[in-house]
């Protein structure tokens, strides 16, 4: 091995455990609410991931798609070699952390004043807070930078699949409670609430959602209000009512949220309001939030009622808890 092959190994290693350091710090964040604290640890892992795949490629590891793949079904070992710190090493992610961990030290998440859109350029992996024309370090143009926005940090559905999304949530729900007693309906599972909680969760937040997206509609960029008091924990009182009147109600509120979106034009779509973390956001954002939102309710009580069905402990794999985002 000559000095250039070791020095790719060494920058092989780190970057690869610093993408994934970053990668699963930042799903951490994101079940702890701390959206744009997640979006810095995105931005972040997947740095380290362009420079991983430099090195990787220049250590001759690529080539083409057949010998790839019989190469992986060889049993691909590389060799590694340990070199150091992984994270916070460079100057901008140094200085970002230092803002966000000065933020979780009060307790709270970065807040849009403090952090702009992130980019990283998919040629050298350089990041950058706002977007220049170019890559200071490459060259590449904006067009090729992977981009970590405050506005897209719900996700990037667009106006139809969103509705779609909700129009779609019903069913699911009668689905998932058909065939099942009010005792195993009341019933939580470990680290989770029962499906009754869920779902009269899951109503109180479509009236959250619906409360934003009508001040988006109606008024010019209005300050929205807070997801809370609805919290999931404040749901327990759902667990002693009636299954008929908490699906009832989930359908009354859907209805009306729906005939509020339905027909809404792009120009609609793109009006805005202001969030106290993501500062000035469009209604899309709003939307990917909530059809987000449900489906990690909906995973969850997929998985508690087949654990009821098959009379399996009712504890939810941690790989499932992450889908769940509360929303701010």
């Amino acid at each position: 091995m000559n000095s250039d092959q070791e020095d790719y190994r060494k920058l092989l290693c780190s970057t690869s455990m610093g993408y994934t350091a970053y990668y699963v710090w930042s799903l951490q964040a994101r079940r702890e609410r701390k959206y744009n604290v997640s979006r810095l640890l995105a931005a972040l892992s997947s740095m380290k991931r362009v420079r991983a795949e430099q090195a990787f490629r220049a250590l001759g590891e690529v080539g083409k798609t057949r010998l790839n793949v019989a190469h992986a079904l060889a049993g691909f070992e590389p060799d590694m070699i340990a070199s150091g710190p992984v994270t916070g090493i460079s100057t901008l992610p140094r200085e970002l952390l230092e803002r966000a961990a000065q933020a979780l030290g009060e307790g709270r998440d970065l807040v849009a004043e403090e952090m702009g859109d992130l980019f990283v350029c998919g040629s050298c992996g350089e990041l950058m807070e706002g977007a220049p024309a170019t890559c200071d370090v490459c060259g590449t143009v904006r067009e090729g930078f992977l981009s970590f926005r405050a506005t897209e940090s719900m996700g990037t559905l667009g106006p139809h699949t969103i509705v779609r999304q909700l129009e779609q949530t019903w069913g699911t729900l009668q689905a998932l409670v058909a065939d099942l007693s009010e005792e195993q309906l009341a019933t939580p599972a470990v680290g989770a609430a029962s499906i009754k909680e869920q779902v009269g969760h899951l109503t109180d937040m479509d009236v959250v959602f619906r409360e934003r997206a009508w001040l988006i509609l109606e008024t010019d960029t209005p300050q929205l209000p807070n997801a809370h008091p609805p919290t999931l924990v404040q749901a327990a009182r759902y667990r002693n009512h009636p299954m008929i009147d908490l699906m009832e109600a989930f359908y009354t509120s859907r209805e009306q949220t729906i005939d509020l979106l339905r027909g809404l034009t792009v120009a609609a779509w793109r009006r805005t309001g202001h969030h106290t973390i993501f500062g000035t956001i469009p209604l899309t954002h709003q939307g990917n939030w909530i059809v987000d939102h449900e489906k990690g309710h909906l995973i969850e009580m997929a998985q508690i009622r087949h654990d009821l069905l098959d009379h399996r402990t009712l504890s939810l794999p941690h790989s499932l808890v992450f889908e769940i985002l509360e929303g701010e």
